[in-house]
């Protein structure tokens, strides 16, 4: 008896397909893939654009910005385009804020017309100014109170003046100014020191006259560059008379009335 032979496979590349239409795959269906996890926003994105538009905290947005951006790029978290806002706004707040800076030191936030001078350059009408306008023979107010000036040591008082006729009254009357060399900020002490030589002396007994008997009220008082002046190109130390009990009237000059 002879045995029949096998049935032979048919032919083709490929082979029996398996009951889930590939050979070998078992359990999941082609074409099918497990749902991916939802993307997170960063945390740290939204607190810096949070604290950059109600925080007066300066830095910490635009830190916490540059940190996010920087979580973001390692995690593949969503929150770029908050943290770039934060650091938009903050970079924003701080520049307005230091333009304002500037635009104070400098005088340029003062109100008011610049005094009028004849022209001998004596003031005939009064007008707002910086301390750096003052000339030697002004008279004129400032907003501090003379312990303000620092007791003599005007670099710390504010830059702006009204700058008036000596016959109206007034709490300060320059008799001297100065410019300092050029070059790095010497220091404070420096520039004290400095001021005080140069406005003591000879250039005191030139305005008041040599022979004028000193005043238990009125006192020398200077302003003075500070490092923040500096930077802006101050180099000028003015020299003031001032009393002490309150605005008075009239020059102290010996040419003065």
């Amino acid at each position: 008896m002879s045995i029949p032979p096998h049935p032979q496979s048919p032919p083709g590349p490929y082979p029996q397909p398996g009951p889930y239409g590939q050979p070998g795959q078992y359990g999941v269906p082609q074409g099918w893939y497990p749902p991916a996890e939802p993307q997170k926003t960063n945390v740290l994105a939204v607190v810096a654009l949070i604290m950059s538009l109600v925080c007066a905290i300066p830095l910490v947005p635009l830190v916490l910005g540059i940190v996010a951006l920087s979580q973001i790029r390692h995690r593949g978290e969503k929150g770029k385009g908050l943290a770039v806002a934060a650091i938009a706004v903050h970079g924003a707040t701080i520049a307005f804020y230091a333009v304002f800076v500037i635009l104070g030191l400098t005088g340029s936030l003062d109100d008011g017309p610049a005094p009028e001078r004849d022209t001998s350059g004596q003031v005939t009408g009064s007008g707002s100014g910086q301390v750096n306008d003052i000339r030697t023979g002004d008279c004129f107010n400032m907003d501090d109170d003379l312990a303000g000036v620092q007791d003599k040591d005007g670099g710390q008082a504010r830059r702006s003046v009204r700058i008036v006729p000596c016959d109206q009254p007034h709490k300060g009357e320059a008799y001297a100014v100065f410019h300092l060399e050029d070059g790095t900020y010497p220091g404070t002490a420096k520039v004290v020191s400095i001021a005080e030589e140069k406005c003591g002396g000879s250039k005191l007994a030139d305005y008041v006259g040599k022979d004028a008997e000193p005043s238990e009220k009125v006192d020398v008082y200077y302003y003075y560059p500070q490092l923040s002046s500096w930077t802006l190109g101050d180099r000028e130390v003015t020299c003031f008379l001032a009393d002490s009990t309150g605005p008075s009237t009239g020059s102290l000059r010996a040419t003065g009335s």
